[in-house]
């Protein structure tokens, strides 16, 4: 009898600890799916899949994109980012941020 009580406790816990796992995430409603957005950058000739080649320039594309990125942290141009350079960049898109966000919420 004790073998059998287990054996459901245990059984009970698992069919617990399997409900408990979270759904696979899908995108908000009116919100972005970043996956599919990254394969509709990468596939450039929109056939449905991406090539090596495709995938390789879609890695270039983002490469020069982070280096310009960098080169507007650089504010000295001096080839490093210091923490202050860094902290007046962040504040400067989070201003960016706020002005849109309160632009778009001032629109009718």
């Amino acid at each position: 009898m004790r073998k059998y009580l287990l054996i459901a406790s245990l059984a009970l816990a698992f069919s617990t600890v399997a409900q408990a796992e979270p759904a696979p995430m899908s995108p908000p409603p009116g919100g972005h799916d970043f996956g599919r957005m990254m394969f509709e950058k990468m596939d450039s000739d929109k056939d449905g899949f991406i090539s090596t080649e495709e995938h390789e320039q879609g890695l270039l594309r983002m490469q020069e994109k982070q280096r310009a990125h960098f080169a507007t942290m650089d504010s000295d141009g001096d080839g490093r980012v210091s923490k202050e350079e860094a902290e007046k960049n962040r504040e400067k898109w989070r201003d960016k941020f706020r002005e849109k966000r309160a632009d778009s919420q001032n629109k009718p």
